[in-house]
């Protein structure tokens, strides 16, 4: 059950990714998360608000997958924290994907699993196998050539601050996924309960932001309301409640599930670029693409 949660989650986030560049493009960034982060928080409220009021609502039904249970002070402070960590990877990771390519942000992304190794290796010294040093290797040498590939339209990898940030978003995003096992299984809070509390503080932290630094420069960064604000909103959220459900399955294999989950966002968004956003220089990208999907494998064996 856990791979088929995996993959409905995968195919959800390259939606998120594509509804994302199309949003954020001409777009002021912060307003854009405020309202996405709005929408995500009030599909949570009801559920927040009943189970407080009415939680045997929840016993031995569907719906018990939606339960958000009481939680510690503490608790309350570890859910904070993950949501100041993907706030600023979102900032980085939409200031990116508004500047660059999706055909160019998609493999980039995808080098995630990889430095998520390369971090266990150097902050808590695991032993890697050969294998996953293989797709490390494979990881690093489809950045060389994705650096060559956007240099046709461009883009100076070592030069590009867009290019920083995208590899900023990665390595946070690649530490939440650490800090989500942590909270799961050493914390024991429910999926529902990570996502529902987690959207509010997101939503509390970016009114902050709208507040004090976007509206003071409104003039010089202007918004356009997009109705894929809502559908960016709603793909991510459903996209992360099944992506935690999954990995709080016994019997889920972790180490791959950011295959399926890596794997399968990065096709469809790529794919979609392709096709859709007519995004140039597609053939010298396709191989840096396929050695990140190979990449993928051998980190995950």
């Amino acid at each position: 059950m856990w791979v088929v949660l995996s993959l409905i989650s995968a195919v959800l986030l390259g939606f998120y990714d594509i509804f994302k560049k199309q949003t954020v493009v001409g777009n002021a960034i912060i307003p854009v998360l405020f309202y996405s982060t709005l929408v995500s928080g009030l599909l949570f409220v009801p559920f927040i608000v009943t189970s407080w009021l009415r939680p045997e609502l929840f016993d031995g039904n569907f719906w018990s997958h939606f339960y958000v249970e009481p939680l510690t002070a503490k608790q309350h402070l570890l859910i904070a924290g993950k949501t100041a960590m993907i706030l600023v990877s979102w900032m980085f990771s939409y200031s990116a994907m508004k500047h660059l390519p999706i055909t160019v942000v998609g493999p980039v992304n995808q080098l995630r699993p990889a430095i998520s190794l390369i971090l266990l290796f150097i902050i808590f010294q695991e032993h890697l196998l050969w294998t996953q040093w293989l797709g490390v290797a494979l990881a690093l040498v489809s950045f060389y050539l994705m650096n060559r590939s956007g240099k046709l339209e461009g883009i100076q990898f070592v030069r590009d601050k867009w290019v920083y940030m995208l590899l900023a978003s990665a390595v946070l995003v690649a530490l939440s996924g650490v800090y989500d096992k942590f909270l799961l299984s050493k914390e024991t809070i429910s999926p529902a309960t990570i996502q529902a509390w987690y959207t509010i503080y997101d939503f509390l932290m970016m009114a902050v932001m709208l507040l004090f630094i976007w509206s003071p420069q409104k003039a010089k960064q202007p918004f356009e309301w997009r109705w894929g604000i809502v559908a960016m909103a709603v793909f991510v959220t459903i996209a992360d409640v099944i992506y935690l459900s999954g990995l709080n399955q016994e019997a889920a294999v972790i180490v791959l599930i950011p295959l399926i989950l890596y794997g399968v966002r990065l096709v469809v968004s790529f794919v979609y670029g392709a096709l859709f956003f007519k995004e140039k220089n597609i053939r010298s990208k396709i191989i840096p693409l396929l050695m990140v999907l190979a990449a993928l494998v051998f980190m995950c064996l």
